[in-house]
């Protein structure tokens, strides 16, 4: 009877990666709004300590540093990665993340972006399936930034339920339970709806580019609720966890996958924590972490690095002539 079942369970796994053949490199992003450095590296604020259990208090990303951090290279330390937007507001980020500069947006409510995105590019250029380019965005804001035209992509962005015969059941039964279960604040679904949508996603499908954009600790963080950014935090920590260890079951899929792990902006310290996008540079002092194929194992760097290497970085890793400087410790030679 064991037989069976250990039988059975590894079947589930082969099934659950049967369609992951190598098609060549891919590339995954991940980015948690409005996470500052404080909680990333140092874990939980002093300032803040009397709002969270003593039990809650100390390191926030536990399985992050104790077993990935040193398998890739971690930016950020002692403030040397930056935003390249010139304000830390979302879309303005988003936009200067997706483009590979600062765009001429200021606040939440520009518009469409208007120039050539990393989506934009790699469509036109590698004229890839529309499965193979997937965004996973819990806030709508989003579709403000990925492309100059959203219709040309494959996107999950709140609140569209996008029912297409060729996804499977779990997706689509993910997305209506979001559209029922809704968070307090607006424009937005629950993180853990996105991030299951698009893990499952990469499970069934192995995209060669997932973007999935998390939301909730930022809405937290405007929210005064400490523990709740805490709890999101710790929550992403399981996420960054799941993704790298989903890479290492999809053999030849994962060996050629590079996973990059970062935020939008970050956010005012003491009693400005709720707040961002005021002149302070430490709203724009961030963390970035890339890991997997191309990626030497350094750990902690204390290089000068910008968010506006991240579209040169990606186009590097899936074979196109970057069109800016690539981050440091990536080499795909």
């Amino acid at each position: 009877m064991k037989l069976v079942a250990i039988l059975a369970l590894f079947s589930f796994h082969i099934s659950a990666y049967a369609n992951c053949e190598a098609r060549g490199p891919n590339v995954i992003l991940l980015t948690l709004d409005g996470v500052r450095n404080q909680e990333f590296f140092k874990g939980t604020d002093s300032f803040h300590r009397r709002k969270i259990a003593r039990s809650q208090r100390g390191v926030v990303f536990q399985k992050f540093w104790k077993e990935h951090a040193q398998d890739g290279v971690v930016l950020g330390h002692k403030n040397g990665h930056k935003i390249a937007s010139q304000v830390a507001i979302s879309l303005p980020s988003y936009q200067a993340i997706m483009t590979g500069h600062a765009t001429d947006c200021r606040n939440n409510h520009c518009g469409q972006v208007k120039e050539e995105t990393i989506f934009d590019r790699l469509q036109a250029v590698l004229k890839l399936p529309e499965k193979d380019l997937a965004v996973f965005a819990s806030w709508q804001g989003m579709k403000f930034s990925v492309a100059k035209d959203p219709q040309n992509h494959q996107l999950f962005i709140y609140p569209d339920i996008v029912k297409k015969d060729s996804l499977p059941k779990e997706i689509l039964d993910l997305q209506e339970k979001a559209m029922s279960d809704l968070p307090s604040w607006k424009e937005s679904r629950k993180d853990h709806y996105t991030f299951e949508m698009g893990i499952n996603y990469l499970e069934k499908f192995c995209p060669r580019v997932l973007y999935i954009s998390l939301v909730d600790s930022d809405e937290f963080g405007h929210a005064d609720d400490y523990p709740g950014y805490i709890n999101s935090l710790k929550i992403y920590d399981d996420y960054i966890d799941r993704l790298i260890t989903s890479l290492k079951k999809m053999g030849a899929y994962g060996e050629q996958t590079t996973l990059i792990v970062t935020t939008d902006h970050s956010r005012g310290e003491a009693l400005r924590w709720t707040s961002h996008g005021y002149d302070d540079n430490s709203n724009k002092e961030v963390f970035l972490f890339a890991t997997g194929r191309g990626v030497k194992k350094v750990g902690r760097e204390k290089q000068q690095t910008s968010h506006a290497q991240i579209k040169p970085t990606i186009e590097y890793l899936m074979g196109l002539k970057p069109q800016g400087e690539v981050l440091p410790f990536i080499d795909i030679k």
